[in-house]
């Protein structure tokens, strides 16, 4: 008996029972839960999304705080304001009234005008004129205290601690008594003008106020201007009513000097304040510390 032969050929498997062979092995060979692969997609996207909503509150809930990372992990936010007060650069026109308002009465002037921007206004058809200046031009103190706009500077000229002669101020236009008060201005302490930005501290504060209402009293307003470090490129603010955050409002950053706006609707009394929150990032969309 001739036990050398060879076996009998065996033709070649085409490419699908090829397939079809390899994943009846591969089924037979792996865990039952493990089967199928396909399985292991939906709880990855799962964990994704829960770790973005995550990243996300962390981002949200550090609007002040010192610390850049969380886990070693930088804090990378988008800013999600979507309203903005920004209304552009002030036009020539307009750099008179602006003028006016900065100074108190009795003063020399006209006031040096060092920053100024059109802002959106208290009502829906009225804007501002924001800006930080400088008196140069000193006067003696008036002898009676002159009211302009609901406004009370006092007889006793610059306080000690405000000698260096800048000011903030606000105009609104239309001039119109629905908007309650037209016009604001105060003294920035010698202190505050003096103070520069820092990492840990991104703004300083020039001036603020946090009790404007319209003369319906529906509407309630708080604003405030900043020196800002020149890497922020965004700021935001909110107000918080009765514990209740609003939206974020998206503020102005130009030339070293930075503004934020928020307001609230309802039925306010006189003297009734908002508290405000502010947050700023850089142009790569990192959260930056305030102060």
């Amino acid at each position: 008996m001739n036990t050398d032969l060879e076996p009998p050929r065996v033709p070649p498997l085409t490419a699908a029972e090829h397939a079809r062979l390899r994943n009846r092995v591969l089924d037979k060979a792996r865990p039952a839960a493990h089967r199928p692969a396909r399985r292991w997609v939906a709880p990855a996207v799962g964990v994704g999304a829960v770790a973005a909503v995550v990243a996300g509150t962390l981002a949200v809930a550090n609007n002040s705080s010192d610390d850049a990372s969380v886990a070693g992990t930088t804090l990378q936010a988008s800013p999600e304001a979507k309203v903005g007060v920004d209304l552009g650069a002030v036009q020539q026109r307009d750099l008179a009234k602006i003028v006016t308002e900065c100074q108190f009465p009795g003063e020399g002037g006209p006031a040096q005008i060092i920053w100024s921007r059109h802002v959106r206004g208290i009502t829906k058809d009225s804007t501002a004129l924001v800006a930080v200046a400088l008196n140069t031009k000193k006067a003696p103190a008036p002898k009676t205290t002159v009211t302009r706009g609901g406004r009370k500077p006092g007889t006793g000229g610059a306080p000690s601690d405000a000698k260096l002669g800048y000011r903030y101020c606000l105009t609104r236009t239309p001039a119109s008594a629905k908007l309650g008060s037209v016009g604001s201005v105060g003294r920035v302490p010698d202190k505050n003008w003096q103070t520069q930005p820092t990492d840990r501290r991104a703004l300083v504060t020039l001036g603020s106020e946090n009790a404007n209402l319209t003369y319906a009293r529906t509407t309630l307003q708080a604003w405030a201007v900043y020196r800002a470090l020149p890497t922020v490129a965004t700021v935001e603010a909110r107000y918080v009513l009765d514990g209740q955050p609003g939206p974020w409002t998206k503020g102005v950053v130009e030339d070293g000097f930075a503004y934020t706006e928020v307001q609230a609707r309802g039925k306010f009394a006189v003297g009734e304040k908002l508290t405000t929150e502010v947050r700023a990032f850089d142009a790569r969309g990192k959260q930056i510390p305030v102060g």
